[in-house]
């Protein structure tokens, strides 16, 4: 009983310290005078500076204790055109990849996968690429004498 009147006590006082707190920095500047300043001045950039892609890539490549791996990467150039992959492959060997170019004329794709009931049917700008799944081959997790041999891009 005491325990629960000690939180209903805190809680009361907690509730009623935050809903009468107004926020302001330590140099004495009041939080009314800091939401109506404009401090976008110093970040404005000129329509060239906006509009010029900034490049950029990046990667990850991961594989987990079930023996699943996984990987994305992707670039962006100085023009704008992104590139990129991902996928995964699974300790059954069934496998999913993805490339894509994002560019002027849009976003293209290419998936190739032998994962069951995908068909080479292309859809829009994505063509599909469907193998049959290999005979089941089980790879342990404790067997480390192929993994980085499981590269399947």
């Amino acid at each position: 009983m005491h325990k629960n009147l000690f939180y209903y006590i805190v809680s009361t006082v907690v509730i009623t310290v935050c809903s009468t707190y107004e926020p302001s920095d330590v140099s004495g500047i009041e939080y009314d005078e800091l939401k109506d300043s404009d401090i976008t001045g110093d970040l404005e950039l000129s329509s060239e500076e906006f509009a010029k892609p900034a490049p950029y890539s990046f990667q990850f490549n991961h594989k987990d204790n079930f023996g699943t791996v996984q990987h994305r990467e992707e670039n962006k150039n100085e023009d704008g055109v992104v590139r990129g992959s991902y996928g995964y492959r699974d300790s059954l060997g069934l496998y999913r990849h993805v490339s894509y170019v994002a560019d002027a004329d849009g976003f293209h794709a290419v998936l190739r996968t032998n994962e069951p009931g995908i068909g080479n049917k292309n859809s829009a700008d994505v063509a599909v690429v469907a193998q049959s799944p290999s005979v089941y081959r089980h790879s342990s997790s404790q067997d480390s004498s192929n993994s980085d041999s499981d590269d399947y891009r």
